[in-house]
Order: C-alpha cells, then sequence, then structure tokens
C-alpha cells in the first residue's frame, strides 16, 4: 500500500503528463497546503521508487541544452490511483487536519491577556492576508475551467473564512 504523498503524486502525475519530477515538485510547493510544500524535497526520489515499482514510466528528454525524463503514470498506476479514490475511504479522511494554530490557542493560559489577544490578533491578519491571495486564484481557476482545482481552491477559502469565524469567538471569549 502507498502513503497519502505517493497517492498525491500519481494524481498530479495523471493530470499533467507527462511531465517532469520537476513539474510534480513545483505542485506541491506552489500548493497553499504547508503539509505538501515541505515534502517537495522528497518527490524525485519518490517517483524513482514509483518507476521501479512499475506505477510511472519515464522517456528521456532533452530540452534547452539539459537532460531531463518525462514521466507518466502506467495502466498499473492508473488502477492503483482509482482504487485510493473511491470507497472505502480510510478514517483519516474524515479527521482534522494538525493547525498550529489550534495547538497554540490550547497553551494561550500561559500568557496574560494583552499577549493572548496579540497573538489572536496576528494570526487573523494573517488569515487575511492570505485569504486575500487564494480568493482570487481560486476565481481564476474557475474562470479558466479548472473545475476540479477549483473546488479545491474554494476549499481553502472556505477553511480559512471559518478559521476566522472562529478566532472572532476566541478573542471574544479571551477578552477580560
Amino acid at each position: 500500500m502507498l502513503k497519502e504523498l505517493e497517492y498525491a503524486v500519481l494524481g498530479i502525475l495523471s493530470d499533467r503528463q507527462p511531465c517532469t519530477a520537476y513539474v510534480v515538485r513545483r505542485a506541491f510547493l506552489d500548493s497553499p497546503s504547508s503539509h505538501w510544500s515541505g515534502s517537495a524535497g522528497a518527490i524525485y526520489p519518490l517517483v524513482r521508487r514509483l518507476e521501479k515499482r512499475g506505477l510511472v514510466r519515464s522517456k528521456a528528454r532533452r530540452a534547452d541544452g539539459r537532460s531531463s525524463r518525462l514521466y507518466r503514470l502506467t495502466k498499473p498506476g492508473l488502477r492503483e490511483l482509482r482504487t485510493w479514490l473511491r470507497p472505502p475511504l480510510p478514517p483519516a479522511a474524515g479527521l482534522m487536519n494538525i493547525d498550529p494554530l489550534r495547538v497554540r490557542v490550547r497553551f494561550l493560559e500561559v500568557l496574560d491577556v494583552d499577549q493572548r489577544l496579540a497573538v489572536i490578533d496576528e494570526a487573523t491578519e494573517k488569515l487575511r492576508d492570505y485569504l486575500k491571495q487564494i480568493e482570487p486564484e481560486a476565481l481564476q481557476l474557475k474562470a479558466v475551467g479548472e473545475h476540479f482545482s477549483y473546488l479545491i481552491g474554494r476549499g481553502a477559502v472556505l477553511s480559512v473564512r471559518a478559521q476566522l469565524t472562529w478566532l472572532k469567538e476566541v478573542r471574544a471569549a479571551l477578552k477580560p
């Protein structure tokens, strides 16, 4: 059984094939999710492992005087991706993601009231700035017909809005 990151790589390859491992890596680096972007350095060896397992194949390519490999899914790779996407989903699919902000709120009691409010205010500002960035990106995806990419972006927008609503409640609860 593959790991989530490996399945995500198969998905990106399916979407962008034929493409280089760099294109796959860029997809993770450009992802709004910090969970995925931290894995970007692991992509090259991971793609090679997937090729050894027969889930992807590559072909040498020379462009701009540099050599690279173009990757695409094999039939077994596509089968593996489809199996992963279909029910039954693993229990983790319904779990809350790790959220460093929620963790910090749990321990705010070690700070005085003004420091607590400063944490919430800074987090609120960062989330608002982030929302200003991702909302237009999601709308652009919708405008160009990138339906599934738009849905991912829309999910990110709604998640950030939910966090902002929650932070408003936290701030109100912290006021003396």
